[in-house]
């Protein structure tokens, strides 16, 4: 039995069967053609034709392949599981964020992750067929792994595999200009709308992760990103054209005529100033249901048309950063708290202080959320008051933004002796909109009769969270008056975004009165002080010329230029500028991504040849110029 039994023990384990070696490049390839189907959805006009995506992910399958044969034995099957799940990894979050947003992240944005896990319960709204590929790709590699094919000897299989990785290499940096050949044939109807709107500028520029992707693919874009944001920086080069850049920012600045005194020059002279960021208060949230927020609106300047267009890789705080600092983040990947040691003379705060002001910020988020208890102070604030450090953590407290007022401590340094700026960033209106959501079911306890109002529950929620904004604001003039301050406050509203967050686009597009996403953009934005006489600004604005409307209303005499206007400048005719080529201007809107045109006003939206390309050429520069004054930190040397 024994020698039965040991004689049994010794025989050979039948090896599994490999998969067959094709199926690696296919692996890879696979990885190309769930980003593609994902984040080239058919009906996005040019995108549903463009294969150029997956003609650069067939290249970089088959050089990803090359590398991992290059490798001996256990090696290689290592090599293959660290690169196939990693850029597995990168086209998942790609296409689940632009799902989202209808964009793509560089990777230095990826960093803001744990930011945004507060908010992972929308991925339980994303379409059954990503989670299902998703699912996929995993379960393919991890298939792959545990039958991974043997490795063969011998100097003529690693020749091969190295050719094979050598002609793919050249291919990937070569097929560009292919692309760039066929531009004034895919785009535009055959139409040559300038050099700006080209595949050639996206590809060299990388002013928009999405617009690149659409060039060279998921592989490509990752390739360039790591090359132009971790690499080339450290090399000597980088100094060189750092001075040359500063350089091409004070030559565009001093090409533009300077703005004059106006008649609203001045008029809030003086006065303490409460600036608040709305998370998520879109516009159509505004009516019945905010009636303190519908009052301020009518007695007070009322910006009819203020864009918030998306830069960088977090909606929250690239609205934050412009309303403070003139400028928005960079479009090119940099991530914010790499900015922190940028000098900020500019900043409303900085400028402000200089004025015999004091200046705090207000949020009730830890200090670590966006760097903000770093950031505020490198933009100008003396502190960085997160309502977490005054009550439980854990507490219902948190869930309203009046405590700001409730509690004794953060009342005092609100209405603090002297002149002032309070900057407060409200959380009531933030997504989710689903009644289980923390915040909304606070606010059902509060307000019961919105569950249920309309028959659509986010619709629900959106109106309830509203209604917390608005009990805010009435509780701000109230504390105000009484403590007989509200006669020299001025009040600075503005929205950081759409409702992002709201999932069933088509009825938020009903909501928002409006056919086209890109059109969502447009947020509500309010300035009010008591004696302000009631007028409505209906001149087209983005976020960028927020900072210089305050400093002409408050009087304060700027010695720096920035890239928005002062939206009382008669000289300014307004516009919206979009990373990804699309813009706003004269009652029409040009969509980049669909290559359509929007008429704002139900007339035509023919345009004139010299008017897309004057546009064209204007988006491209005034997002160069935006990313410079970041990436060359400007405001440090003039």
């Amino acid at each position: 039995m024994d020698t039965l039994a040991s004689a049994s023990s010794l025989k050979p384990r039948r090896r599994k069967k490999a998969v067959p070696f094709l199926l690696l490049p296919l692996s890879f390839f696979l990885i190309e053609v769930f980003a593609f189907v994902f984040l080239l959805e058919p009906g996005d006009g040019e995108s549903s034709l463009n294969c150029w995506p997956l003609a650069f992910g067939l290249i970089w399958a088959c050089l990803l392949t090359g590398l991992t044969r290059l490798l001996p034995g256990r090696a290689g099957t290592i090599a293959y599981g660290v690169l196939y799940f990693l850029w597995a990894t990168y086209a998942v979050v790609q296409t689940g964020y632009y799902l989202l947003f209808q964009e793509m992240l560089w990777i230095s944005d990826f960093r803001y992750a744990s930011e945004g896990s507060d908010y992972f319960s929308v991925l339980i709204s994303y379409p059954p067929e990503w989670w299902l590929s998703t699912l996929a790709l995993l379960g393919l590699g991890v298939g792959i792994l545990r039958r991974f094919p043997p490795q063969k000897r011998g100097w003529k299989t690693r020749f091969l595999a190295g050719a094979v990785a050598a002609v793919c290499a050249l291919g990937a940096a070569f097929l560009p200009y292919a692309v760039f050949s066929r531009d004034s044939q895919v785009r535009y109807a055959g139409s040559d709308y300038g050099r700006a709107q080209s595949q050639e500028a996206a590809y060299v520029n990388m002013f928009n992760a999405y617009r690149l992707y659409q060039v060279c693919g998921i592989f490509q874009t990752a390739l360039k990103d790591v090359y132009a944001n971790y690499l080339f920086p450290i090399t000597p080069a980088y100094y060189f054209q750092q001075q040359s850049q500063r350089q091409e920012v004070a030559d565009y600045f001093a090409a533009q005529e300077s703005a004059e005194d106006n008649e609203m020059t001045g008029a809030l002279e003086g006065k303490n100033v409460v600036l608040v960021l709305m998370e998520s208060m879109d516009d159509w949230m505004i009516g019945e249901h905010t009636p303190t927020l519908t009052r301020l609106m009518a007695e007070g300047i009322n910006f009819t048309r203020f864009y918030t267009p998306g830069y960088g890789g977090v909606r929250t705080f690239n609205t934050e950063f412009c309303i403070n600092t003139g400028s928005y983040l960079s479009s090119q990947g940099g991530y914010a708290f790499d900015y922190v040691t940028n000098t900020y003379r500019q900043s409303l705060a900085n400028l402000l202080r200089r004025e015999g002001y004091s200046t705090l910020t207000y949020h009730y988020n830890d200090p670590s959320f966006y760097s903000r208890g770093v950031f505020s102070p490198a933009m100008g604030y003396e502190a960085y008051l997160s309502y977490q450090d005054y009550v439980d953590p854990e507490s219902d407290a948190l869930y309203d933004d009046q405590l700001l007022f409730d509690n004794e401590a953060l009342w005092e340094s609100f209405f603090r002796e002297g002149k002032k700026l309070n900057f407060v960033i409200t959380r009531s209106a933030h997504l989710s909109y689903k009644y289980n959501e923390v915040l909304s079911y606070w606010g059902l306890k509060k307000y019961p009769q919105y569950r249920g109002l309309t028959g659509n529950e986010e619709t629900d929620c959106a109106y309830l969270k509203a209604r917390l904004v608005d009990d805010f604001f009435a509780r701000m003039l109230e504390e105000l008056e009484q403590t007989g301050q509200l006669e020299d406050t001025v009040i600075v509203a503005v929205t950081d975004h759409y409702t992002y967050g709201y999932k069933d686009e088509e009825s938020l597009l009903a909501l928002s009165g409006v056919e086209q996403t890109l059109l969502l953009e447009k947020t509500p934005c309010f300035i009010w002080s008591p004696g302000l006489e009631g007028q409505q600004v209906d001149k087209l604005l983005n976020t960028s010329d927020l900072l210089p409307t305050v400093l002409n209303l408050l009087g304060v005499d700027s010695p720096y230029s920035y890239i928005g206007h002062d939206a009382f400048d008669p000289d300014y005719q307004g516009w919206v500028p979009f990373t990804d080529g699309s813009w706003i201007a004269q009652d029409v809107a040009y969509d980049a991504a669909a290559g359509e045109l929007l008429s704002l006003s139900g007339g035509t939206t023919q345009v004139s040849q010299e008017l897309m390309t004057e546009m064209a050429q204007a988006v491209e520069t005034f997002v160069r110029i935006n990313n410079l004054i970041l990436d060359t930190d400007y405001y440090n040397v003039y």
